[in-house]
């Protein structure tokens, strides 16, 4: 169904929704009263997705700093393992307002989880944590958005998350490159 809902678009009705997945449109009403319902839960298991993620990736003590960045970066940048076309669609064709709320809250929870991680895990903290993972963020979904707009000009998948990872630790102060 979710396939479905994202190949079809955010214009198209439940009804066409509901045929292409192969259920009843009864069924799918029952849960997902409007397209835009239906694509924010999208939204939500996506974010829920990518937290989980997240939090593995920061659980795990033996993990170096430098190296849980990296590996958030390529999380950020490469979930959900969708067609680019999928991708896009969501990104740019789903009206922002349908799951605003939703990213906003995950987000929130994605950068005090990072905060936290980054807290018990370096010998010096900088007094402006919390802003610099904000920037760091920013930089990465920013990275997102502009190889989903223009896959083409940039660096292949790789070295993409290696530069982006770059940046990412010189903006937190923890790699040798920083302020």
């Amino acid at each position: 169904m979710i396939a479905a809902a994202i190949e079809l678009g955010p214009d198209t009705p439940l009804a066409a929704i509901a045929e292409r997945a192969g259920v009843g449109v009864a069924s799918l009403h029952r849960y997902f009263p409007t397209t835009a319902a239906l694509f924010a839960e999208v939204s939500r298991e996506m974010y829920r997705t990518l937290l989980r993620q997240v939090r593995e990736i920061t659980s795990r003590p033996d993990l170096p700093v430098a190296e849980a960045t990296l590996e958030i970066c390529r999380v950020v940048l490469t979930e959900p393992r969708l067609p680019i076309a999928h991708r896009r669609r969501l990104t740019f064709d789903v009206p922002l307002e349908w799951s605003r709320d939703v990213a906003e809250a995950a987000y929130r929870e994605i950068l005090s989880e990072v905060v936290r991680y980054l807290e018990r895990s370096l010998p010096v903290r900088p007094p402006d944590l919390e802003e610099r993972v904000y920037v760091a963020f920013a930089a990465v979904r920013g990275a997102v958005l502009v190889s989903l707009m223009f896959p083409d000009l940039g660096p292949p998948e790789d070295r993409l998350i290696a530069q982006v990872s770059r940046c990412v630790v010189q903006t937190l102060g923890i790699g040798p490159e920083a302020p």
